[in-house]
C-alpha cells in the first residue's frame, strides 16, 4: 500500500500520542485518590516486553532503510519503504519514551541499602527500620573482697536491644522513633520530629532527645570507643529529655549552634514532672593541619523536680554517683548521696583532632550545685529528704583519649559528633575488617568543702569520692555494622563512701580526714558484641 507523506505524518502523530500517554502516566505525580500499585516483578516484566518490542521495531526499521537505499527500478516501492521506515521510527521513539518512564518507576520502587532496606520516593518520602543489639560480659573486681555484695564479679547482660524507624516526608521533614527493650523494662531512645527547609541554615526539633549535653553523650553508642560514655555523663545524669530546640548551621557546616528548652524524660511520672532544663551547644569544626578539628562548648541550666504530692519527700534532691566504668553492676564506689538542691549549672568543653588513622579527643564538665542550705525555708509545701549543706558544692570530671586504626581507616565524624567508621577491607570484600586500639585517662571529683574547713561531715563537706580510670580498648569491625570490643580498666578511688568498708574502720575511720584520703584500686575486664542496622 502506498502512503503519502501527509498520511505518514498523521499516523506517526497518532502513534506518538497513544504511546506517550502511558509513559506520562508512569511519571505523573500520583493523585490524592488511591491508585493501583505496581510491584517490582510486574515492572520488570513490562520492561522486558517493551525492550523486545523496541528491538523488533529497530530491526524492521533497519531492513526498510536498507531496502530504500538499495538500487531499485521500482521507485514506488522505494517510496513506500521510506514512508514505512519513518512511521516505524516514530513508533520506536514512542516506545523508548515509555520504557524510560518505566525505568523511573522501577528506580522509585527499588529499596536502597543503609544497614537495612530504605524505601524512598522522588517526592521526598523515605522510610527505614533501624535498631541495635549490644551484649556485654564483664568481670568487676571486688576491692580486697571487702564489700558485702553479690553484685560484683562476673556478669553478662543485654546492654541495649533497640528497634525503631526513621525517615522523611515532603523533603524538608524528618522523623525518628526508637524503643529499647533492655533492662527488663521498655524505655525510649530518640523520639523526635525535625524540620529544615532545603538550603536553609535553620533546623527545628521537637521530641525526646539529648539536651545538647556534650560531645560523647550526644554521640550514638554505636560509635564510641569504649563500652560506656565517660563517667561524668552518668554522674551528672546527662540523658535524653522531652523538649524543643533550634539549630543554626553555616553552609559549610563548620559552625553549629544549638539551643533548647527541655522537661523530664519521656518515662517520667506525669503528675509532677515540673523540672526543666535550658541548654545550648556551639561547635566550630574547621579542617586544618591536614585533618579535622573540633572545638565545642556546652551549657545546661537545670531545675530539679519539686515535691510531687502531699507527704512525698523525693523532690528537690539529686544524687551524683557513677558505676565503675561498666553497666554490668549497680554498685558505686563514688557517690555523694542525696543532696538537697534546687538545681545545678553544667559547663562543658570539647576537643577533637582527626588525622587520618589517628584521633585525639578530650572533654570535661564542671557542675555547680544550687544546694538548699540548712537554714532555707521551702515555700509552697515543698519538702526534701536530701542532705542540706552550708554552701554550694562543685563537682567536675574530664577525659583525654587517643586512638589509632591499625588497618588504615579514619574515625567517622559528622555534624558535630562522632559517626560511623567505614571499613576499608571488610569480610564482605574478602578482607579481615578494621582494627582499632584506644587509650583513655578519666577523672571524676565528687568531693568538696562547703563549710568549715577541717570538718569532714555534712553540712560542711561532701565526701562523694574521686575516681580515676585508666582504660584501654581494642575494637574489631568485620563490616561497617558489626563491632566487637574488648576493654580493660584500672580504677582508683580516693575517699568516698566505701573506704571504711574496704580498708577497715581502724585504718580508715568514717567521717575523718583519713576517710577522705584513703584509697583502693580495682580492675574491670569487659567485652561487647554489637550490631546495628
Amino acid at each position: 500500500m502506498k502512503l503519502d507523506k501527509l498520511t505518514v505524518a498523521l499516523l506517526a502523530a497518532t502513534a506518538l500520542t497513544a504511546l506517550a500517554v502511558p509513559a506520562a502516566a508512569a511519571t505523573k505525580k500520583p493523585a490524592k485518590t488511591s491508585a493501583p500499585t505496581v510491584s517490582n516483578a510486574q515492572i520488570k516484566a513490562l520492561l522486558e516486553a517493551q525492550q523486545a518490542k523496541i528491538d523488533a521495531l529497530t530491526a524492521e526499521v533497519t531492513t526498510l532503510k536498507a531496502a530504500k537505499d538499495a538500487p531499485s527500478a521500482d521507485a514506488a516501492a522505494a517510496e513506500e519503504a521510506a514512508a514505512k521506515s519513518e512511521f516505524l521510527a516514530a513508533q520506536v521513539d514512542a516506545q523508548q519514551a515509555q520504557l524510560d518512564g518505566l525505568k523511573k518507576a522501577t528506580a522509585a520502587n527499588a529499596a536502597s541499602w543503609k544497614g537495612a532496606p530504605q524505601l524512598s520516593s522522588p517526592e521526598g518520602w523515605s522510610f527505614k527500620v533501624r535498631g541495635r543489639f549490644m551484649y556485654d560480659g564483664a568481670y568487676t573486681e571486688n576491692p580486697k573482697n571487702n564489700i558485702a555484695t553479690k553484685d560484683l564479679g562476673f556478669s553478662s547482660r543485654v546492654r541495649r536491644f533497640r528497634i525503631g524507624v526513621e525517615g522523611s516526608f515532603l523533603g524538608d521533614w524528618s522523623y525518628k522513633g526508637e524503643v529499647d527493650y533492655a533492662n527488663a523494662a521498655v524505655g525510649f531512645g530518640d523520639v523526635l520530629l525535625q524540620y529544615r527547609k532545603k538550603g536553609s541554615p535553620w533546623e527545628f526539633t521537637v521530641g525526646h532527645y539529648e539536651s545538647y549535653d556534650g560531645l560523647e553523650q550526644i554521640t550514638s553508642s554505636r560509635y564510641i570507643t569504649f563500652m560506656e560514655r565517660d563517667q561524668f555523663n552518668e554522674a551528672f545524669n546527662n540523658t535524653r529529655r522531652l523538649g524543643v530546640g533550634v539549630g543554626y548551621y553555616t553552609p559549610d557546616n563548620v559552625l553549629r549552634i544549638n539551643a533548647g528548652v527541655f522537661n523530664d524524660t519521656i518515662n517520667a511520672d506525669r503528675g509532677f514532672n515540673d523540672d526543666w532544663i535550658a541548654a545550648g551547644r556551639i561547635v566550630y569544626a574547621p579542617q586544618a593541619f591536614g585533618g579535622q578539628l573540633h572545638f565545642g562548648a556546652n551549657y545546661q541550666h537545670r531545675k530539679f523536680q519539686t515535691a510531687p504530692t502531699t507527704g512525698a519527700t523525693n523532690g528537690l534532691v539529686n544524687n551524683y554517683q557513677v558505676r565503675p566504668f561498666t553497666q554490668n553492676t549497680d554498685t558505686r564506689f563514688v557517690s555523694t548521696g542525696g543532696i538537697a538542691s534546687r538545681g545545678d549549672d553544667i559547663i562543658g568543653a570539647e576537643f577533637i583532632g582527626i588525622f587520618h588513622s589517628l584521633h585525639v579527643t578530650a572533654e570535661g564538665q564542671i557542675n555547680k550545685v544550687d544546694a538548699i542550705k540548712t537554714t532555707d525555708v521551702l515555700a509552697g509545701g515543698d519538702v526534701t529528704n536530701g542532705t542540706r549543706l552550708l554552701g554550694n558544692p562543685s563537682f567536675w570530671g574530664f577525659y583525654a583519649e587517643a586512638g589509632y586504626w591499625l588497618t588504615g581507616e579514619t574515625r567517622g565524624y559528622k555534624n558535630g559528633t562522632w559517626d560511623r567508621t567505614k571499613v576499608l577491607h571488610g569480610f564482605d570484600k574478602g578482607g579481615w575488617g578494621a582494627w582499632q586500639i584506644n587509650a583513655r585517662y578519666s577523672y571524676l571529683d565528687l568531693s568538696d568543702t562547703v563549710g568549715t574547713a577541717g570538718t569532714y561531715t555534712a553540712p560542711n563537706y561532701v565526701n562523694g569520692g574521686k575516681q580515676t580510670g585508666y582504660l584501654a580498648s581494642v575494637i574489631w569491625q568485620p563490616i561497617d555494622y558489626v563491632r566487637f570490643t574488648a576493654q580493660y580498666t584500672r580504677g582508683d578511688v580516693e575517699g568516698g563512701p566505701r573506704q571504711t568498708a574496704v580498708n577497715g574502720a581502724t585504718a580508715c575511720p568514717a567521717n575523718s580526714l583519713l576517710a577522705t584520703k584513703c584509697s583502693f584500686g580495682y580492675n574491670v575486664f569487659a567485652m561487647r558484641a554489637a550490631f546495628d542496622f
